[in-house]
């Protein structure tokens, strides 16, 4: 018997209990602004200890040393290529190569976005199209809020790829359900939706009326021995785990560690980088996830959702379902971690012709839709960016920004659940 069970003197099941946690610690965490990974932890052991269901060593088994090594390992690597300056420089100079083009603008921000989130995930595409899309913007004319929607779209769109920190947790959590590939649906899936917001953005922000003159001029400069030595531990890397199967988390520490020994970038500098808030959030969530699927919690989450759909609007569903939770929290921290654990069962629950990953498309793909909002992180960038700007802050209005990008984000949402709905997301398997 419970030991909560004992004193209340009620029977409650454990794995519901743990659900409601679950969501409860989410909730606080959008709230009081805490990282939802501590929280979880923090949870999981006054779970654990207080039902007398769990050991120390048991709660521990939640906290996943090969994910943290993992995300150590390639936001480590990454942190010294951004550091070292050689991924924006040849982005940039790719984004020059077509400087007279101002047409294309669109089409290479949310190209060199997704290059920059394959290699080296969200957050890095993320700080670089923030970079470079107002200087594109003063060179074109095109509308700035259009322009940052196409260009984050885009890193939204290659994010979850073998090679990037984002694409190896859910490789990681795939894994766990027995399900041992999948990124290339996930990436396609994702580009396509991706691609059609950037389109409908195009379109209602009338950037086809755009008569730019201009020439797209970013600041770069040469190739030093540096960035050479860099480019080629990142190739070592990449023919590392494409070609011969090995660890990404161990070959980005090895390369990571050895670019800093033989001087390509000072260590403390390199480790500044690292996004100890995210990895702590990501692995965090683990522990109480643990607690969460042992006691039942997921099956029941799982049935929950399979009980009020069908394999006709389960992709609907779930898609929908991630975006609210995203408005509320982190698609890395936390969408990703609660929804990913219920692909596999809820595949096999609804039946028909839905499969796992086709389903874990729908869940990214609505998280990602939504997170334009101004209250998630790539909204607020978004906003941040254009209302800071000298010579835009005059022309954009903050409040109004505010609210668009919201709607915008609610817009996309039922954009990417219809997507879902009418199958396309199942025509790459």
């Amino acid at each position: 018997m419970l030991f909560l069970t004992e004193r209340w003197g009620v029977k409650m099941n454990l794995g519901i209990i743990a659900l409601v946690i679950l969501f409860v610690v989410i909730g606080v965490g959008f709230f009081k602004k805490m990282n939802v990974g501590m929280l979880a932890m923090m949870s999981a052991v006054i779970l654990g200890y207080m039902t007398n269901q769990y050991s120390k060593e048991e709660i521990l088994s939640g906290y996943s040393v090969s994910l943290f090594i993992t995300l150590l390992g390639l936001n480590l690597l990454f942190g010294v290529i951004s550091t070292n300056g050689v991924l924006d420089l040849l982005m940039k100079k790719l984004i020059n190569l077509f400087g007279k083009q101002i047409w294309l603008a669109p089409v290479l921000l949310f190209l060199s976005g997704w290059a920059v989130s394959a290699l080296a995930g969200g957050f890095a595409g993320l700080a670089f199209v923030v970079g470079v899309t107002i200087p594109v913007v003063h060179a074109t004319g095109y509308d700035p809020i259009m322009m940052m929607i196409i260009a984050n779209a885009g890193a939204q769109a290659g994010r979850y790829t073998q090679i990037s920190p984002d694409g190896n947790i859910v490789l990681n959590l795939l894994a766990e359900q027995g399900i041992e590939k999948g990124l290339f649906v996930l990436t396609v899936n994702m580009t396509i939706s991706m691609a059609v917001i950037s389109i409908l953005a195009f379109i209602w922000f009338k950037g086809y009326k755009v008569k730019g003159k201009g020439e797209i001029k970013l600041e770069t400069g040469k190739l030093t021995v540096k960035h050479w030595i860099t480019l080629a531990g990142f190739l070592v890397m990449v023919v590392s785990i494409m070609a011969f199967g090995k660890d990404s988390g161990l070959i980005g520490l090895m390369v990571s560690v050895f670019l800093i020994l033989i001087g390509v970038v000072d260590e403390k500098t390199a480790f500044k980088t690292l996004p100890w808030n995210t990895i702590m959030m990501v692995t965090g969530v683990g522990m109480l996830m643990n607690i969460v699927i042992g006691s039942g919690g997921i099956d029941i989450l799982t049935n929950l959702i399979a009980g009020l759909t069908t394999p006709a609007t389960v992709g609907g569903v779930s898609a929908m379902t991630a975006s609210i939770m995203s408005w509320f929290s982190s698609t890395l921290g936390v969408v990703v971690p609660t929804l990913t654990p219920t692909v596999g069962d809820l595949a096999r629950e609804v039946g028909g012709n839905v499969t796992a990953v086709g389903l874990l498309s729908c869940m990214l793909i609505g998280s990602s839709s939504a997170c334009f909002s101004p209250a998630s992180s790539v909204g607020g960038m978004i906003l941040s960016s254009v209302t800071g700007d000298e010579k835009l802050k005059n022309t954009i209005d903050e409040n109004k920004t505010f609210v668009l990008l919201f709607v915008w984000s609610i817009a996309m949402a039922i954009v990417s659940a219809v997507l879902a709905l009418v199958g396309v997301f199942s025509i790459v398997e």
